[in-house]
């Protein structure tokens, strides 16, 4: 099967071996300047590196099935963070009845490169397998995705997922509900690899889903402050747009009412 065929099949795909131990030790120290950055990762000093590689773009057009992407300013770096739960990242997972997950096309993806091994560490993703057809978050195969070095892990925003996943180590090739493993005490889980890196990108292509993404990610303050806090080199805007990547910039922000804001939301 084709990337995309495996991607509208699945929900996710894990692509092996993308990156070598040391870019993904490189990257680390790049995690480690760029920490308290407060923009998206195409405005970070170090990071942007990540965005505008080719083998990342490939990977995106090839999961699409599509040659030309879009890149909107989400992207993040996840520093030792410690929630957990199964949600989903698509704007309509509360709407009744909503297209997103009745279309295998569903476009917007989630693209993960976790910097440390979780193949016999706890803190990956756990995600529940062929969810995104489906809009509760009780339908799939749960798995926590033992991810190695040099790893990129994919999948389509309609998909339920968690991040830090615990390992059990009496159990390690099972996968458990993460509200479970939570309640477990420490000394029964294999230990994590700190501080636990991950970076997170979401593309798109051109069609109504990105646009009503982007709506939705107006109505929500983290956003609206990565997007102020985001300033993108005109080399690196070249670099993607000569990968047919269109960079959206301004999404009128001036315009939001800021007293209107979600403030509650996190992004996991």
């Amino acid at each position: 099967m084709t990337k995309k065929e495996q991607i509208d099949k699945y929900g996710y795909i894990v692509i092996k071996n993308v990156f070598t131990k040391d870019e993904i030790n490189t990257f680390r120290d790049y995690a480690e300047q760029d920490k308290d950055h407060k923009g998206d990762l195409l405005s970070a000093k170090s990071l942007s590196k990540i965005i505008t590689d080719t083998r990342i773009i490939d990977i995106c057009k090839a999961s699409t099935g599509r040659d030309n992407l879009v890149y909107f300013g989400d992207s993040t770096l996840s520093y030792n963070t410690s929630l957990s739960g199964f949600h989903k990242d698509s704007k309509d997972r509360f709407i009744k009845d909503s297209e997103e997950f009745k279309d295998k096309n569903y476009s917007l993806l989630r693209l993960g490169i976790y910097l440390q091994d979780h193949s016999k560490h706890s803190k990956g993703l756990c995600l529940r397998e062929e969810s995104h057809l489906h809009q509760g978050l009780d339908k799939g195969k749960i798995l926590n995705v033992k991810s190695e070095i040099g790893d990129v892990i994919i999948w389509k925003l309609t998909t339920t997922h968690s991040p830090n996943a615990e390992i059990i180590s009496l159990f390690p090739n099972y996968s458990f509900h993460p509200s479970l493993t939570k309640r477990l005490p420490d000394f029964l889980k294999k230990k994590s690899i700190s501080p636990r890196l991950a970076l997170f990108m979401g593309f798109g292509v051109e069609d109504h889903y990105t646009e009503d993404y982007i709506e939705y990610l107006k109505t929500r303050e983290y956003a609206i402050k990565r997007w102020e806090d985001s300033n993108y080199s005109q080399d690196d805007i070249v670099a993607l747009e000569k990968n047919n990547v269109r960079v959206l910039t301004d999404f009128n922000i001036s315009d939001i009412n800021q007293d209107e804001l979600n403030t509650n939301f996190k992004q996991v």
